[in-house]
């Protein structure tokens, strides 16, 4: 019997009904208050990658400990160098395959294994209980980052503009009316798709039944999305003075990663969520000053001096909005604290090198939190995962989790406050 079509069917009568299986519906609730509300400190996790690796001549220091002197990328995060601490010699064992392994930076499965289940989903399913927005997977060029317990990639949203418009523009009364019979009739929608697709279980491959497990998981997610949308429906958005990022072309990287970092100081000022990740890439031209060769060109360098050159000017635009945006949480009080005191942001690349594709000894910046920074912590290359990272990481964030990944223990070296 051939169980394919009833399923593909059963997947467009749900579209049809106007629900969405995928990514839980995405909408923010109302501020700091709603944080403080909470009962505890709010804690938050920024993850971003540069799928094309960092030149490690510019990035990492000579020197280890806590006298190394900063590199031309670091230096224009001198004012914030007791806040942010470089890690060298880290990797994802069993993780290769040159551009392919960014789908694994932030899991850790072995390149031999089924993607599943990374750091900024396993997080959010707590931390974003507390928010509207469970996690917000945003694209300066590349996200395929997120991944479920499943397997699934969590997609990113391309237009900052839209992921604007979601978080804080505020919805008419019948726009609202539209979505509560949405979800009053998805509930018993997804009821009924359940059954039918436990009853063909036991029919199907192993293969299917994996790809069922998958359909089975994002159902779960769509459930979860109903409840949240109903119960935040009728909350206000928060009011904030920003305006809306204006439309830019795609080769204006600069600008996009500029509204990628705002809104991502925006968003968690207005606790609008608490776990965000987005990755700084485009494959040819970009507008930066100075710069005529694409920058997946440029990530190959060969040596060349002309090249580095203009590399160095691509990545030196990343560091210094990344010094914008340390800085803006640095300056935005919360409580007894700062935004930068609660959030833990990871920057790294699933290239050690993009001039020779290496997928050993990747780049590191941990910064914020509660993480005793100011130090440059160097490892022999291929003794320590970099997953080790993620669970300390998961520690100073509250969980109790031992192991993440192909860890074998916490960092060494690397102290809360």
């Amino acid at each position: 019997m051939n169980t394919q079509p009833a399923l593909a069917n059963r997947r467009t009568f749900l579209c049809g009904t106007g629900v969405t299986l995928g990514l839980p519906w995405l909408e923010s609730l109302g501020g700091i208050a709603h944080a403080a509300e909470a009962g505890k400190e709010p804690r938050r996790l920024l993850l971003i990658c540069l799928p094309l690796g960092i030149f490690r001549d510019s990035f990492i220091p000579k020197l280890s400990g806590s006298d190394y002197e900063l590199t031309e990328y670091l230096s224009p995060l001198a004012d914030l160098r007791d806040r942010f601490t470089i890690i060298s010699g880290l990797e994802h064992p069993g993780v290769s395959g040159g551009h392919a392994a960014q789908a694994r930076i932030f899991t850790g499965i072995p390149s031999a294994e089924r993607n599943r289940r990374s750091l900024d989903q396993y997080v959010a399913a707590s931390l974003g209980q507390h928010t509207r927005f469970d996690s917000l997977a945003l694209s300066a060029g590349a996200n395929d980052f997120g991944w479920t317990d499943g397997g699934s990639m969590v997609p990113a949203e391309k237009s900052i503009g839209d992921a604007f418009a979601r978080l804080y523009a505020e919805e008419g009364a019948a726009n609202k009316a539209k979505v509560l019979g949405e979800i009053g009739r998805g509930k018993s929608i997804l009821d009924h798709v359940l059954d039918e697709a436990h009853d063909l279980e036991s029919r199907l491959s192993k293969r299917d039944r994996e790809k069922l497990g998958e359909y089975f998981e994002t159902v779960r997610a769509t459930e979860k999305r109903l409840a949240k949308s109903e119960e935040w429906i009728h909350q206000p958005k928060p009011q904030v003075n920003s305006k809306p990022p204006a439309p830019f072309a795609p080769d204006e990287i600069i600008t996009n990663l500029r509204g990628v970092c705002d809104l991502t100081h925006l968003a968690f000022k207005t606790d609008s969520t608490r776990v965000i990740t987005f990755g700084y890439f485009r494959q040819d031209t970009v507008t930066v000053p100075g710069v005529n060769v694409g920058y997946h060109n440029l990530s190959h360098h060969g040596q060349d001096e002309g090249n580095i050159a203009q590399l160095k000017r691509v990545e030196r635009a990343f560091f210094d909005e990344l010094k914008t945006l340390l800085t803006n949480l640095k300056s935005t009080r919360e409580g007894d604290s700062t935004l930068l005191d609660r959030t833990t942001i990871l920057v790294t690349s699933n290239l050690g090198s993009g001039n020779s594709h290496s997928n050993k000894d990747l780049p590191v910046l941990l910064a914020g939190g509660r993480f005793q920074h100011g130090e440059h912590l160097n490892f022999a290359p291929g003794t320590v995962p970099l997953s080790n990272l993620y669970v300390s990481v998961l520690n100073q964030l509250g969980f109790e989790d031992q192991s993440f990944g192909t860890s074998t223990g916490t960092l060494q070296g690397l102290t809360v406050a």
